[in-house]
């Protein structure tokens, strides 16, 4: 009977522990599987969605190991403002899911390129207007949504057979189907073949545009040997860069910006009511403070510092004392405002004046161990005493107010 309780037992325990390896293996896809989805491409991201591979390793891929510069703003104001930037042998890299970019930023964008720049887009919706300024298609496909697989091959015949790279659990890109074959070049196919990583020639620059910005996140470099895809994918650009440029603006525009919409005070202020709105609350804000921030109550004195009369009566008292010559009294008085001191300041039991109370007292008020022996001494002296003679309680006095002033 109880064989047979033992064999139920485990079994149960078994199925448990079974059952409870299914739901924690479930819970770790799902897990992994949200955070796939979320493909930040920020150049600080460690995640899977991120870009801190390609961002750290990006340097190591030219002739000279520079620093990325980090962008925030707008293409067009960096390009306004950054002279270096389009001094040529520059290279720009923006990986994002949207690319919404302004006219002006197209206009530069080209400029940029024709002034011998590289400018290296990896993006899964890319700007209408610079694909027609381009002469390129795109057309949609939603299959990699289902599948979730990216896929990258690399068409160029110069390049060693395993130029394919896979990783299943995040979505491939879109793929051209329109290109002027007179500037544009195919560098790229996804799994079925169609392109989606091209290089276009302006002046003496060119544009690459890559459709599978999943190709150069963190899970897909560090799967298996996809790290390899890296360095193919930039060997398309030259080896010998003056700077690097790695935008961190684009990623996080939801919306395509108008003209000389360059923040937030300016997109309100483009509408006429909302602008009335604005400026009637910062003229009824200046109302407000002129007239309220104004003293309403009088000015209050000061009001002098209260002085200490106990110490003026202590004082008084032990002249007092002193003048009748009545040491042992005197003595008597300074010993109980002393204990009575060292009872409210140390928070000690002043009944027992022993060597244990010398070593705490000494510890507390950091005064020495013979300092405070010394004053002991003298208080069983003086308690003991009939008559103190004057030197005797001169020194104890001197004694008593060094304690005083010294003490922690």
């Amino acid at each position: 009977m109880k064989s047979k309780l033992t064999i139920i037992i485990i079994g149960s325990l078994t199925v448990l522990l079974l059952i409870y390896l299914v739901a924690a293996s479930v819970q770790n896809i799902q897990d992994l599987d949200a955070e796939l989805k979320k493909q930040s491409f920020d150049y600080k991201e460690k995640k899977p969605g991120g870009c801190y591979v390609l961002f750290k390793a990006l340097p190591e891929l030219y002739s000279t190991e520079i620093k990325p510069k980090v962008v925030t703003k707008p293409f067009a104001d960096t390009y306004k403002k950054d002279k270096e930037l389009s001094s040529g042998y520059n290279l720009y890299v923006l990986v994002s899911d949207k690319l919404y970019a302004t006219r002006q930023d197209v206009n530069d964008m080209l400029t940029y390129a024709d002034e011998g720049n590289q400018l290296f887009l990896a993006v899964n919706t890319p700007d209408s207007l610079l694909l027609e300024r381009l002469g390129l298609a795109v057309a949609k496909d939603s299959s990699h949504v289902y599948y979730r697989e990216s896929a990258q091959f690399y068409v160029n015949p110069a390049m060693a057979p395993d130029t394919a790279f896979l990783c299943t659990g995040i979505p491939g890109g879109d793929y051209f189907t329109s290109m002027d074959t007179s500037i544009t070049t195919i560098l790229g196919t996804d799994n079925q073949r169609r392109p989606n990583f091209i290089r276009v020639t302006k002046g003496s620059g060119n544009i690459l545009i890559s459709l599978n910005p999943s190709a150069v996140t963190n899970y897909f470099l560090m799967h298996e040997n996809n790290i390899a895809s890296m360095s193919k994918e930039f060997s398309y650009t030259n080896y010998y860069q003056g700077n690097i440029y790695w935008d961190e603006y684009y990623k996080y525009q939801d919306y395509k910006r108008s003209e000389g919409d360059f923040s937030e005070w300016q997109v309100l202020m483009r509408y006429p009511a909302m602008r009335w709105a604005l400026w009637l609350a910062i003229l009824l804000l200046i109302i407000y403070i002129v007239f309220e921030g104004k003293r309403r109550q009088r000015i209050i004195p000061d009001k002098p510092v209260i002085t200490n009369n106990s110490l003026e009566f202590v004082n008084a008292l032990g002249q007092l004392y002193y003048q009748q010559h009545d040491n042992a009294n005197l003595g008597q008085k300074i010993i109980q405002q002393w204990l009575e001191f060292i009872r409210t300041r140390f928070y000690m039991n002043t009944n027992y004046l022993n060597d244990a109370f010398i070593n705490t007292l000494s510890h507390k008020s950091g005064i020495p161990v013979d300092t405070v022996r010394e004053i002991i001494d003298s208080v069983h002296h003086i308690r003991l005493a009939d008559q103190v003679s004057d030197d005797f309680l001169n020194t104890f006095y001197k004694n008593i107010q060094a304690f005083y002033l010294n003490t922690k």
